[in-house]
C-alpha cells in the first residue's frame, strides 16, 4: 500500500471535453475557469485585447487554452490542453481536446486518459445538424469516447443564448441526441443535458437570464461536475504509467509525464521503460503542480527521473515496476466491435491500432469467428468478412512490438480504437497474447 501523505481528502477525477469542430469547446473550459477563479482579471484583459487586435475578439476564452501561434491563428484547438480546477468535491483535471476531423488522434490520446467526458454541442440553427449529420464530428467523438471506455457523459448544449434560450430548440437537440447516444451504447443513467452558454457564463457557474431561468431549473455545469463518480483504482497491481510528454527542465532534469493506470510511485523507486530496456530512478514526483511523496493509480503526474540514456525515452512508452513489467507483443487475440465502414474487413485488412498515447500499424491477420455483442456468444466461424455494426474476435499483428496488457486485468491498457483512411472504424479489447 502507498503511504498517504495527501491531507485533501477529495476524489481526483480526469474530465475530457469533445465535440465538434467550432461547437465553443475552449471558450466554454476557458469561461469556466475565469469565473472559477483560476484566471486573474490581469490575464483576462490581456487576452481581450490580444483577440480584439487580431480581429478574433469572441476567441478571448478560449485562448486560456489554446497558447500556440498556430491555434490562435486558425481558431481551432490543436493539441489537447490540460489544466486543474477544483470544486467542492472533487479535483477535476480538464482536458480540452480538438473537434476538428484532421486531429482525432490527439482527441484520441486525451480521452484515453479521462475519467468522464463533456461533449459540448452548438445549439445554433444549423450547427446542430452540420455536426451530427453528414460527416460531424459529434457522432465519431460520441462513440469513440464510449469505446474508449468512458460511461458518464454530460451533453453541454452551448451557445443556447444565440437563439435566446429556446426550450423547444434545446429539447429537439435533447431527443435526437438522446436517442443516438442511446444506439451507441450509453446507459440513460450516465448521460445528462445542460443548457449553457460559453461565451456568455450562462449556467456555467450560476443562472442569471431570466429566459433560462422560467424553463430550467437544473444543476449548473460546476454542480453537475462535482457529482461526477470517480473510476475505481487498480492501486494494488504493478506500476504502470502511461508517459504522454516526455521534456527536460534545468531544475529537475528529464521528466515524463503521464497518467498513472495501475500501482502508485514514489521518489526513490527503480523503475523501467518499455518497450525496450531503460532504467531510471524516480527523482520526485508532481500532482497538480505540488510536490508529493506518492501518486496512485488515476491522478496525471510529473515524474524527474535520473538514469543514463533517457534521451531515447519517447510518448508512448510505459514505466513500470521493475520486477513486474507490462509484457510488450506483436500479436494478440482480441474482440472487436466494428462502427459504420465504407469497406467491409476481410483477412489481411490493415489499419491503424490507437492505444493510450501510440498509434501503430496492425494487420487484421485472421477473421477467427463473428459474436454476439452481450453475451459474447460465437455466431458463426471464419467469417468471409466483418460488416458494419458486427462484434468479432480476430488475430491483430502489429509491424512493431508494442506495450499491452489483457482487457481483463487492465482496462485502460488493453482497449484499442483502430483508424483507416482517416476514419474510427472499430474499437477492439485484447483477449490473449500470442507472441
Amino acid at each position: 500500500e502507498p503511504p498517504e501523505d495527501d491531507p485533501d481528502p477529495r476524489d481526483t477525477i480526469s474530465l475530457v471535453v469533445v465535440g465538434h469542430v467550432d461547437a465553443g469547446k475552449s471558450t466554454l473550459n476557458g469561461h469556466l475557469l475565469h469565473v472559477l477563479g483560476n484566471v486573474d482579471q490581469r490575464t483576462m484583459h490581456k487576452l481581450e485585447k490580444e483577440s480584439k487586435q487580431t480581429g478574433k475578439g469572441s476567441f478571448a476564452f478560449a485562448w486560456v487554452l489554446d497558447g500556440h501561434a498556430e491555434e490562435r491563428e486558425r481558431g481551432v484547438t490543436i493539441d489537447v490542453g490540460v489544466t486543474y480546477f477544483e470544486t467542492e468535491h472533487r479535483r477535476v483535471q480538464l482536458l480540452d481536446a480538438p473537434g476538428h476531423k484532421d486531429f482525432v488522434p490527439n482527441m484520441i490520446s486525451g480521452a484515453a486518459q479521462a475519467d468522464a467526458a463533456i461533449l459540448v454541442i452548438d445549439g445554433s440553427i444549423g450547427e446542430f445538424e452540420s455536426g451530427f449529420h453528414s460527416g460531424g464530428q459529434t457522432v465519431e467523438h460520441a462513440i469513440l469516447v464510449r469505446s474508449l471506455g468512458i460511461q458518464q457523459l454530460v451533453v453541454a448544449v452551448n451557445k443556447l443564448d444565440t437563439v435566446g434560450f429556446d426550450a423547444a430548440r434545446y429539447r429537439h437537440i435533447e431527443d435526437v441526441l438522446g436517442k443516438f447516444l442511446k444506439q451507441a451504447g450509453y446507459r440513460a443513467g450516465d448521460v445528462t443535458f445542460i443548457p449553457c452558454s460559453g461565451w456568455t457564463g450562462e449556467n456555467l457557474k450560476e443562472r442569471k437570464d431570466p429566459k433560462l431561468s422560467e424553463w430550467y431549473c437544473g444543476p449548473t455545469l460546476i454542480e453537475l461536475v462535482d457529482t461526477l463518480r470517480p473510476a475505481p483504482r487498480a492501486v494494488d497491481m504493478p506500476l504502470r504509467l502511461t508517459v504522454s510528454d516526455v521534456f527536460k527542465t534545468q531544475g529537475l532534469g528529464s521528466c515524463i509525464a503521464g497518467r498513472i493506470e495501475a500501482g502508485w510511485v514514489g521518489s526513490g523507486a527503480q523503475v523501467t521503460f518499455r518497450p525496450g530496456e531503460l532504467t531510471a530512478m524516480v527523482k520526485s514526483v508532481e500532482r497538480h503542480g505540488r510536490r508529493v511523496k506518492t501518486a496512485r493509480a488515476g491522478d496525471s503526474v510529473t515524474v524527474a527521473l535520473a538514469g543514463s540514456d533517457l534521451d531515447q525515452l519517447r510518448v508512448g512508452a510505459v514505466l513500470c515496476d521493475i520486477n513486474r513489467p507490462i509484457p510488450v507483443v506483436s500479436s494478440f487475440l482480441a474482440q472487436v466491435l466494428t462502427f459504420d465502414m465504407p469497406v467491409p474487413i476481410t483477412n489481411g485488412f490493415q489499419a491503424v491500432m490507437y492505444l493510450q498515447s501510440v498509434n501503430e500499424p496492425v494487420t487484421l491477420t485472421k477473421l477467427l469467428c463473428t459474436v454476439k455483442k452481450s453475451t459474447g456468444e460465437v455466431l458463426k466461424k471464419k467469417p468471409r468478412a466483418l460488416a458494419s455494426g458486427s462484434a468479432a474476435i480476430v488475430r491483430v499483428d502489429a509491424q512493431r512490438p508494442v506495450c499491452l496488457e489483457l482487457f481483463a486485468d487492465y482496462k485502460n491498457l488493453g482497449r484499442f480504437t483502430l483508424r483507416e483512411a482517416g476514419v474510427s472504424i472499430a474499437a477492439g479489447t485484447v483477449m490473449k497474447m500470442i507472441s
